[in-house]
């Protein structure tokens, strides 16, 4: 079969055949030449011209793929090589710039230069068929377009992460979830709101091996309790949301690929998966579909989502007209229950594409653990925010709040000779910090020194002391007044020896030489006047 055969749509063949089987008609047939191209050309709807041309083509080999559409080759050129100069100049000149100017008043600059060198101008179908021939696509995405991801959509993107066995490769990720949930609080009211998901995929299995849901966006502690689920057992979890099935993927995973986000810099983090032996690979800009693996199950949960009341959808074009605040109804807890409900299924399910089932996948590829499995409590405060603070005779100050504990008492004595304390918080609950014990490196929790035990999550200590602060906050002329009477007090409190010796200070200045007295110029003599008692004289007046 041809190059011409294999481009031909099925319509074209079909046209082209139609056609064929009318010019064997006119060669076999014993009608004369002229009465049968004019049959034939009634038939197909052609002029005898037309008929004629094709019966040329088909004639010498009699196959229908003589008569396709020629689509290779080059045309005649219809145009003048001076107009074709002025329209190459004026495209360089005017349409590729970042501003990315429309062609129609190009196309009018093209037809005034024709016109000056009275040429025949251009009709604009012939000048926008002219920019894929002068310019190539990355051209235009770097002039016209500045670069940037229009210039990378044009690029080969060869690479993809792959693993070997289960755990060797680990994805991280967050997304909004498409779905709202609903909340009641006692005595305030009805919160509806939207959480953000967090999850982790094995690149070797395509399985799900941990996610956490959140009130918060992104961050240090999403990431810790979505790594503490993937290195610990979830059955105590599952348990506790009355979930009945099998979730038996866990580990330490050996490379963490993640984005560039802050939590994913932060010290925590960066220290956290150094304690394990973890290795961090940053996917850098430009780089998404290094990523693919997480991407693709963050939206196949998302998908899942989308078909519970409540769904927000993928955008606000795709939501239309769905109440999805007013049709909310799952609370948190059950949402986060769903979520995980999805997840298991999807480990359970088949890839249509690569025909594996992430549980079976699992099993075969993962390899047994060296060591003991990781404590859940060791493995989160690994992971959590992370400061230093050293020790005072009242504790630890964080927050604006001090934190004291007995065993801490040695300590105080020498804090002269310690190092800052390592300390770790959990933002859900400072009633409690974590300090790392200097004498035997291990973690003990720390209470209030005031001995206020209430669970208080971070942002509510913060919103609080803003409240407070904007309270008591006086007005700067209240304070700026004050002050002022403070200083007029001290002022006339002074003593007679201090006012003596400003009296002195200021006669002293008063009687020094001044140099712009050296500089000011003679007097000016003052001119004689008249003598004002001196009668006047009166001179006759002529009258007109």
């Amino acid at each position: 079969m041809t190059l011409r055969e294999n481009e031909a749509s099925d319509e074209a063949w079909a046209k082209a055949t139609r056609i064929a089987r009318e010019l064997d008609r006119i060669l076999d047939g014993q009608e004369p030449m002229r009465p049968a191209v004019s049959r034939a050309a009634s038939e197909l709807r052609l002029s005898t011209r037309q008929v004629y041309n094709h019966l040329r083509r088909y004639r010498a080999e009699r196959r229908v793929s003589s008569l396709l559409p020629k689509t290779g080759g080059a045309r005649r050129a219809r145009i003048s090589p001076a107009v074709e100069e002025i329209i190459s100049a004026t495209l360089r000149e005017m349409w590729l710039r970042p501003e990315q100017p429309d062609l129609a008043p190009i196309v009018d600059e093209i037809r005034a230069r024709c016109g000056s060198e009275g040429l025949d101008p251009p009709a604009y179908v012939t000048v926008s068929k002219r920019i894929p021939r002068l310019f190539t696509p990355e051209e235009i995405a770097r002039r016209r377009h500045s670069g940037g991801k229009n210039l990378r959509r044009l690029k080969p993107r060869p690479g993809y992460i792959r693993a070997k066995h289960a755990l060797d490769v680990v994805q991280i990720d967050h997304t909004p979830a498409d779905i709202q949930f609903v909340e009641v609080i006692d005595g305030q009211g009805i919160y509806v709101g939207r959480p953000y998901l967090t999850i982790a995929a094995d690149v070797a299995t395509s399985a799900i091996i941990g996610f956490c849901l959140t009130l918060e966006q992104p961050s240090r502690l999403s990431v810790a309790l979505c790594l503490a689920q993937v290195m610990c057992r979830k059955e105590d979890w599952l348990a506790a949301r009355d979930i009945n099935h099998s979730w038996s993927m866990f580990g330490r995973p050996k490379k963490i690929v993640v984005d560039s986000a802050m939590e994913f810099r932060s010290t925590s983090f960066i220290r956290g998966c150094a304690e394990y032996g973890i290795v961090i690979q940053s996917r850098n800009k430009g780089t998404v579909h290094r990523g693919g693996v997480v991407e693709r199950l963050l939206g196949k949960v998302n998908t899942v989502l989308r078909s519970l009341p409540g769904k927000t959808g993928r955008s606000i074009a795709d939501r239309g007209e769905y109440l999805s605040e007013d049709r909310a109804r799952l609370n948190f807890a059950d949402l986060e229950r769903c979520i995980a409900l999805a997840i298991i299924d999807h480990n359970l399910s088949q890839n249509e594409r690569k025909l594996t089932v992430p549980t079976i996948a699992w099993e075969r590829k993962c390899r047994q653990p060296d060591g003991p499995e990781d404590n859940p409590f060791d493995v989160l405060l690994s992971f959590l925010p992370h400061k230093t603070r050293r020790i005072s005779p009242q504790g630890v100050s964080l927050f604006a709040n001090d934190y004291f504990d007995p065993w801490m008492g040695p300590l105080v004595a020498r804090r002269d000779r310690l190092d800052a304390l390592d300390v770790r918080y959990d933002p859900r609950d400072i009633s409690h910090i974590y300090i790392k014990d200097p004498d035997i490196g291990v973690w003990r929790p720390v209470a209030r020194r005031d001995g206020l035990l209430e669970a208080v999550t971070l942002w509510q200590h913060r919103a609080e002391r803003n409240r407070a602060r904007e309270t008591g906050r006086r007005p700067i002329e209240e304070k700026t007044a004050i002050r002022r009477e403070i200083a007029a007090t001290v002022d006339a409190s002074a003593t007679k020896k201090q006012r003596l010796k400003e009296i002195a200070r200021a006669r002293h200045a008063a009687q020094a030489p001044k140099p712009y007295q050296s500089l000011t110029p003679a007097p000016t003599p003052i001119r004689e006047t008249p003598d004002s008692e001196r009668p006047r004289r009166v001179f006759p007046v002529e009258d007109w």
